[in-house]
């Protein structure tokens, strides 16, 4: 017995204990009884095999009588035997024409029951010419290894072939790909498979396939495997398939798959972080995943090591543009070992020069800082002590700021200067801008090695006037330490300087009673201030509170220039009703401590009016009233 006829009556024996299974086909279902059980799926990394089995499955087809239909697989290898020089692939095809109950090893032969011809029997391509309309099962076994009787067998699945009458034309063309992605710098060039889906799914035509950039990827016209260039071009590439009708007419479909050295350049702005991925397809996990970064000196140091097949940088910085990353990837299947190193990428980092100055300040008053808030004094008197202190940062490290001038605007009058700059007293120039005074640092402030500073003005105000003031602190920003390239002026919150006399201040309301007649005789009429508003406005500036006193009289009874009118002018402070006189009398008390308030109606401070009975001339009436205002120590 030869071995050839031994491999084959142990492959017979092998079909009694094969069991019925479901297989699904691109196009359909097949159900039926296999001559094997089908091998298990090829285990594949970005490419590279890591176990031997199929890589493209014969699909189910359709055809019509007479017409040649072409089953086609495809074998991978092992990274270990793939290149072993005295292995080889041995092909036989087997097919059920009763539906998988029985099976019988395919030859070459002229005509059958089934068919005019077949050819092709014991390689990886059968080609089937059918005499009747039916459905034949055909299943594929491929032994590889020194010899058949030792080498192991792996089996497709079972594709159906489905003749019909006469010929059914496709309206349309969907195209797929196993993997979208194929590696250009591996030593052996890397493969997949496109696929072309008719619509209807039993159209008979045939499928070539055709690639747009030859130089990126090549297709298999007939069986459309596609094989990646060993160049390390990368680039997209589209895979097209022509489906050609009985008729002559076409239809076509597309799919692209990109070519490449696994990572592609990675563009950010300076101060974000940048991600690599490893693409491709892997059936399994990676045993390990190390990655690396390449300065631009060319000193290459491990960035990260796991199993993640993303990188993501930390914040980048100018000195990262045109760094490069890389991964090697290491496979283990079964204990066998592969490793893939990736092309190495370049990160591209966009520098943003711009400025990003931000100022921070506070105002104290170191005399007496009551009621003050970290942006405001509100009562600043003569002679108080004053102090801002705050920080310049640049938080751009690739910023164009090398160097600034400082500056702060101070009232006028104010006296015992000071500027201190990270801690040093710093020499200025008094420099009038208008009706401003401003200090101004004569020596600029660095920011080329340090990026943050601190600062801090000294003052005493003399003002003895009421009056508010707007300052902030400013930083002139410069390109170089010493030029006059000026980029912009940068400038703090505004602080409020709020100085004041020190004293008591007050303004009377003019108040009126209205238009009065007989009726209103005997009546208690109350008087409006003109225009609302206080019956007597009062400021009070005092840094220290003594006892007041408010004391009114009325100056000159009411007279319309001829005649007096007989009416009493009273004060009401909310309970008590005071007539008024010519002779002062105290209205208010404020005792040591309080604050001198405002007096009106709100609070039921108001003056009244009240008509005696004798003849009143008509005529416009007015009196006047003094305020007076003393203060005494407690």
């Amino acid at each position: 017995m030869t071995r050839q006829k031994f491999s084959r009556l142990l492959v017979m024996v092998l079909m009694l204990f094969v069991t019925v299974e479901i297989y699904i086909g691109n196009q359909r279902s097949t159900v039926v009884a296999q001559a094997a059980t089908p091998s298990a799926d090829i285990v594949n990394v970005f490419g590279i095999n890591l176990s031997t089995g199929f890589t493209l499955q014969p699909q189910d087809e359709y055809t019509y009588v007479g017409n040649t239909k072409t089953l086609t697989a495809s074998v991978g290898h092992d990274v270990l035997t793939a290149y072993n020089i005295l292995y080889q692939d041995s092909y036989q095809w087997y097919q059920s024409s009763d539906g998988g109950t029985t099976w019988k090893s395919v030859s070459n032969a002229t005509a059958s029951a089934t068919t005019t011809g077949i050819t092709g029997a014991t390689t990886a391509a059968l080609k089937i010419t059918p005499a009747t309309a039916g459905t034949v099962y055909y299943q594929l076994c491929d032994q590889y290894g020194l010899s058949l009787l030792l080498s192991p067998q792996y089996y497709t699945r079972v594709a159906a072939v489905t003749t019909v009458a006469s010929a059914i034309n496709a309206t349309s063309l969907k195209v797929s790909t196993d993997d979208n992605y194929l590696y250009s710098n591996q030593t052996n060039a890397t493969t997949t498979f496109v696929h072309g889906t008719p619509a209807p799914a039993d159209a008979t035509g045939d499928v070539t396939w055709t690639s747009s950039d030859t130089s990126l990827a090549t297709v298999d016209k007939t069986t459309g495997q596609v094989t990646a260039n060993t160049a390390s071009k990368s680039g997209t590439v589209t895979i097209t398939g022509t489906l050609t009708n009985a008729d002559g007419s076409t239809e076509v479909g597309t799919v692209d798959i990109k070519v490449g050295g696994g990572l592609d350049d990675q563009t950010v702005n300076s101060g974000k972080t940048a991600t690599f991925t490893v693409q491709g397809t892997a059936d399994q996990t990676p045993t390990s995943v190390v990655w690396h970064k390449v300065t631009t000196s060319g000193t290459d140091s491990v960035v990260n090591s796991g199993t993640s097949l993303n990188y993501t940088t930390a914040d980048t910085t100018a000195a990262d543009d045109g760094s490069k990353y890389y991964a090697v990837v290491t496979m283990t299947v079964d204990g066998q070992t592969e490793m893939l190193t990736t092309n190495k990428a370049t990160l591209n980092v966009n520098v943003d020069h711009t400025p990003a100055v931000s100022i921070t300040s506070k105002i104290v008053d170191l005399t007496d800082n009551t009621g003050n808030t970290d942006t405001s004094l509100n009562n600043v008197v003569n002679g108080d002590n004053a102090e801002i202190t705050g920080t310049i940062t640049d938080a751009n490290p690739d910023s164009s700021l090398k160097s600034g001038t400082f500056l702060i605007k101070l009232p006028s009058n104010a006296q015992n200067t000071s500027v201190t700059i990270d801690g040093a007293s710093a020499n200025y120039m008094p420099t009038t801008v208008g009706s401003d005074i401003y200090l101004v640092v004569q020596s600029r402030i660095s920011f080329s090695s340090l990026q943050t500073h601190s600062f801090k003005v000294d003052f005493q105000s003399t003002e003895t006037t009421n009056l508010s003031l707007t300052t902030n602190a400013e930083l002139r920003g410069y390109d170089a330490a010493t030029s006059d390239n000026l980029i912009d002026t940068y400038a703090g919150p505004d602080l409020t300087i709020n100085a004041t006399d020190g004293g008591v201040s007050a303004k009377a309301g003019d108040v009126t009673f209205g238009s009065l007649s007989y009726a209103n005789v005997d009546e208690e009429i109350a008087g409006q201030v003109s225009g609302g508003g206080d019956l007597l406005a009062v400021t009070d500036n005092r840094r220290t509170k003594t006892g007041t006193t408010v004391s009114l009289r009325q100056a000159t009874p009411f007279t319309d220039g001829t005649h007096t009118l007989d009416a009493t002018l009273s004060y009401n402070n909310g309970s008590t009703l005071t007539a008024l006189t010519s002779t002062n009398q105290a209205v208010l008390y404020a005792g040591p401590g309080m604050t001198l308030a405002s007096l009106n109606a709100n609070q039921g401070q108001q003056l009244e009016l009240k008509l005696a009975t004798q003849a009143i001339y008509p005529g416009s009436y007015t009196s006047t009233l003094d305020w007076t205002i003393t203060t005494a120590p407690s």
